[in-house]
């Protein structure tokens, strides 16, 4: 093999990590700047300077990472050295050293691995049995965190007394590791503590090895750094490849100051950072590099874009999390027509902080018909009848395994109902056997059990134990004769009827259980078949002087296999099915991955930074992981409130001024340049112009435009029209005829639907192409059907507007007022010799206003300056009322110049300039008051604009009802009851809130 061919498709960098002779050596590789080819070629070069395979130790996080380089490194050599490496997870080379060497520190052969579900069943056990108050799933999550730090015990209080909790722990803890003694297992955490031991005891176990690499660095805990030093103890050449930038898993006891550590232990360690990024465009890579960048405390490095600038990030602000998830829905429909073909729904993921965000994103893709697949379902093993059929395979391995047993015990049933299975187990428990023990003895009637036992269940348990011994005996025959793993997968399904227990079990979907059952059979004779060739070739080298035990026993490996298989979910993609599918992942599970297109929704305070995160860097990490995702277009977005109706606060991440030039308010224009630089990133060929007109032509609208750019046209009739659908359960429409709002009108974006981004919080329950198309001319222009009170006074009060504007219209033409005296004047000798309120009680006469223009005039500009308004009362200015037309009008005189404050009741509708706030505008009402009306008074004057309480427009100021009939007052906003929509008083007229009129005694002057 040829060490320069390895050389010649490595950028420089690449080259200076690949042909490295430093001893220890640090890589530190950037998201996308291809980490696995350079560790991959780096093996291979070790391999051409004449180490052997056997000698060289390649640890990686996931199974599915340790084939992929498997593969990679056969394709570069070519000759089945890939097979001899010692490569795989840290726990499955931890398990390949116990199960060779394991005897020298007391752990028994054919031990068992304990899984998540069998470690927090033991727990629960115990926790029952002792009443203790600890929730068994923290229980287990403080053990491995406890394990995963090598802490050897609890700590104590300072007073070095112990809380009940510490006690509860500790005993738990245990008796947890007791029970796993007895049925000979380990659990996760145990394989690599054990093997530390083993190590650290008889070094000379890894006396042979001359290179140890590390991929993913940044994800190791303190246990697998101490195993990595005890594998390199001889030669101590070490490669390690990671991104300190990319430390997430702080949760799995991750720690990200490893790296610093290995410095410390290894001062002569060379680093050399890969800063050429091979995936995102240069715009979201900016974006990325200027958030990380905020952590003074990491570890200086940059990265260098090989793609054009592309489109920038997006970050949009939705009015909540409905409106968020409808959005994003609009946005991947927008994606896909816009770029004709050239992408599909496999190129796009909505990456979450938490997995409980997806419930309203799922909601909004399955009403819209879009096909998603959630990342880190439920894995293939963890299926019902393939766990079943595994079980029994465990306890035909290891019949000691407790809880693997009593999962199988009655199933199929054998009339052995949970109770007397509860009571077996706790027996066993207190009698320090195991479960397997206790049954055998009950069935051979050598052990006398306290648990009540029928006839029925000993005829099952007797089936049950004779299944398992002649199974037992199959696989101990010799070689020849010795059964293998698919076989054995028969035995069982024929000795159980298994599938007439699933037809019986399952029904119509029983078909596609027994096809999962099939595909277990498939995977267990191919990795009969990988043994038998030796591509998994778990042999390690002979030590002189030290024994292994053989590891020939196919069973026992084919299980250890599924147990440390990594936790992906079988997708529907798996299985032969062509359908497209929009990915929906949590950051976490997306670590590793790309997509052409990603999302990432909920960027607020409290979901990223998480509220409950203790490490606010690696939660900044963790959004730098998300972006880095993204090859081609990346769009962010929060909801001004969560699901939960609470107002939100942009992540501090995203907050600072000096990104706002790195970041769009609102999706790309996706033109034909734009296309064609994605077409460019991903490596694909441009789509037709006729490919994109076609899908184009789908489409709602072209532009980012069906909603508000920030969030809603007037934050105020968010909160009233989301308080409006709870009260009356109604979303998704208000009733009656609704005046249309103002809109910004953004002359380089095409508004297709100008009401879309005025309806409601929450969506209605039809897709968002339906609702929005149901929008026509009619319903914007409204109608004089009414449906409700409310309505019906708000078209009143429009109606009484128009007529007396008709009526004062007319009285002006009649006197053929010159144009330069408006008619308005007139109300100065109206009042000609009538004294005023203000000169009995006083007072100076207020300051007369300037001329205001005809009311013609000023309806006619309103309708220029929006055609769609109706016209309100708010909506002009109007002359004061002449006493000689209180017909018409309806105001007394002696109230020209009485304003109440605003009330609750009503909403706003129509925005004024600040010059039309000042002014003393009147509301005309239909009708006068019934009642006489006492004079006003001093101390009823209420100011115009009363502290604290604000309108946006200043409508609610202006509506008025007489005199005091109606007193609404800002304390009473809430408390009141509703009548034609507005909250008031019912009882102004009674005597306690009725203040008898006491004239002045003020002598008049002269």
């Amino acid at each position: 093999m040829n060490p320069d061919g390895l050389l010649s498709n490595l950028n420089p960098s690449q080259q200076a990590a690949v042909s490295s002779f430093a001893d220890t050596l640090a890589i530190l590789a950037g998201p996308g700047s291809g980490k696995t080819h350079t560790l991959t070629s780096r093996t291979a070069w070790l391999l051409a300077q004449g180490l052997q395979p056997w000698n060289i130790i390649v640890a990686t996080f996931t199974v599915k990472a340790a084939r992929e380089m498997k593969e990679r490194i056969g394709k570069l050599l070519g000759n089945g050295l890939e097979s001899k490496l010692i490569l795989g997870t840290f726990h499955s080379i931890a398990r390949r050293y116990l199960a060779r060497y394991g005897h020298l520190i007391g752990i028994k052969k054919d031990f068992g691995i304990a899984d998540t579900a069998d470690s927090l069943a033991i727990i629960k056990r115990i926790c029952k049995r002792h009443h203790f108050i600890i929730d068994p799933k923290v229980a287990r999550s403080r053990i491995s965190g406890r394990k995963a730090r090598a802490e050897k015990k609890h700590e104590e209080t300072k007073s070095g007394a112990k809380t009940v909790d510490a006690q509860e722990f500790e005993l738990c803890c245990a008796e947890y590791e007791a029970a796993l003694q007895r049925s000979n297992l380990l659990d996760y955490d145990d394989l690599l503590l054990r093997c530390v031991d083993l190590l650290r005891n008889h070094p000379s176990c890894v006396s042979n090895v001359e290179a140890v690499l590390i991929d993913e660095f940044q994800d190791t805990n303190i246990v697998q750094f101490d195993l990595m030093r005890l594998f390199a103890a001889e030669r101590k050449r070490i490669t390690i490849v990671g991104d300190p930038d990319q430390s997430i898993y702080g949760f799995r006891a991750a720690e990200v100051k490893n790296y610093k550590r290995m410095l410390r232990q290894y001062p002569d360690t060379v680093t050399i950072a890969l800063e050429e990024n091979y995936r995102s465009s240069g715009a979201i890579l900016h974006m990325a590099l200027s958030i990380i960048q905020q952590d003074d405390s990491r570890v200086a490095k940059s990265l260098t874009a090989t793609h054009m600038v592309g489109t920038r990030p997006v970050l949009r602000r939705l009015a909540g999390a409905y409106k968020e998830a409808e959005w994003i829905v609009t946005e991947i429909q927008r994606c896909m027509g816009m770029t004709g073909g050239l992408m599909d729904l496999n190129d796009i993921a909505i990456l979450l902080r938490s997995a409980s965000l997806s419930r309203l994103i799922e909601t909004a893709l399955g009403r819209a018909g879009i096909a998603y697949r959630m990342v880190g379902g439920l894995r293939f093993y963890d299926r019902l009848e393939i766990k079943t059929i595994l079980d029994y395979l465990r306890v035909i391995n290891q019949p000691d395994s407790n809880d693997a047993l009593a999962r199988i015990i009655n199933t199929p049933s054998r009339r052995i109902g949970d109770t007397t299975i509860k009571s077996l187990l706790e027996e066993a428990d207190q009698a320090k056997i195991t479960l397997w023990t206790l049954i055998l003895g009950i069935v051979k009637d050598t052990r006398k059990p306290t648990t009540k036992i029928q006839k029925a269940t000993e005829h099952g348990l007797t089936k049950l134990v004779d299944m398992v011994l002649t199974a037992r005996k199959k696989l101990s025959a010799p070689a020849e004769e010795r059964i293998s793993t698919v076989k054995l997968i028969n035995f069982v399904l024929e000795k159980t009827n298994y599938e007439q227990w699933l037809e019986e079990r399952q029904g119509d979907a029983h078909k596609a259980r027994w096809d999962n059952v099939q595909e277990l059979i498939t995977q267990a004779n191919d990795f009969q078949e990988l043994l038998s060739c030796g591509y998994e070739d778990e042999t390690l080298p002979e030590i002189d002087g030290l024994a292994q035990e053989e590891d020939e026993d196919y069973l026992s490996r084919f299980l250890a296999n599924v147990a440390l298989a990594s936790s992906e979910a079988k997708t529907e993609d798996d299985e032969g099915m062509p359908t497209a599918q929009v990915t929906i992942s949590t950051i976490h599970a997306a670590k590793g991955l790309e997509w052409p297109v990603v999302f990432i929704p909920a960027t607020y305070q409290g979901s990223i930074p998480h509220s409950r995160a203790e490490d606010t860097n690696e939660e900044r990490r963790l959004l730098y992981v998300a972006m880095t995702r993204a090859k081609a277009l990346l769009y962010m977005s929060y909801p001004l409130k969560n699901s939960q109706g609470e107002q939100t606060v942009l992540s501090p991440f995203l907050a600072p001024p000096s990104l706002a030039p790195l970041i769009d308010m609102r999706g790309p224009a996706l033109g034909s340049s734009t296309v064609q630089s994605v077409s460019q990133i991903l490596r694909r060929s441009c789509p037709s112009p006729a490919s994109i007109s076609e899908s184009r032509s789908l489409l709602q609208s072209s532009e980012d435009d069906l909603f508000p750019v920030d969030g809603e046209a007037d934050g105020d009739n968010v909160e009233s029209r989301w308080k409006y659908e709870h009260m009356t359960g109604n979303p998704g429409h208000m009733t009656g005829p609704q005046p249309p709002k103002r809109r910004k009108i953004e002359l380089d974006r095409s508004v297709s639907n100008p009401e879309r981004s005025e309806r409601n919080w929450k969506p209605s329950y039809v897709t968002t192409m339906d609702r929005a198309s149901s929008f026509t001319s009619t319903t914007l222009q409204g109608k004089t059907e009414f449906v409700n009170v409310r309505a019906n006074l708000q078209v009143l009060q429009a109606q009484s507007v128009k007529t007396a504007a008709a009526t004062i219209e007319n009285e002006t033409v009649s006197r053929k007022q010159p144009p330069h005296k408006p008619a308005v004047k007139k109300k100065a000798k109206a009042l000609e010799g009538q004294g005023t309120l203000f000169g009995f009680l006083g007072k100076p006469e207020p300051a007369e206003e300037p001329p205001l223009p005809s009311l013609r005039a000023t309806l006619s500009n309103e309708t220029k300056t929006n055609p769609h308004a109706q016209v309100m009362p708010s909506s002009f200015n109007r002359p004061r009322p002449n006493p000689s037309r209180q017909d018409v009008i309806g105001i007394d005189p002696s109230l020209a110049n009485r304003r109440i404050g605003p009330s609750a009741g009503h909403r706003p509708y129509q925005k004024l300039n600040p010059e039309e706030q000042n002014r003393n505008d009147y509301v005309f009402l239909s009708s006068p008051p019934p009642k006489p009306k006492p004079p006003l008074l001093e101390e009823d004057v209420v100011p115009e604009k009363p502290p604290g309480l604000t309108s946006n427009p200043p409508l609610l100021p202006l509506i008025r009802a007489a005199t005091t009939f109606h007193s609404t007052t800002v304390s009473e906003v809430g408390t009141s009851k509703k009548t034609y929509g507005v909250k008031r008083k019912m009882d102004g007229w009674s005597d306690k809130n009725r203040q008898a009129f006491r004239p002045p005694t003020m002598k008049r002057p002269g």
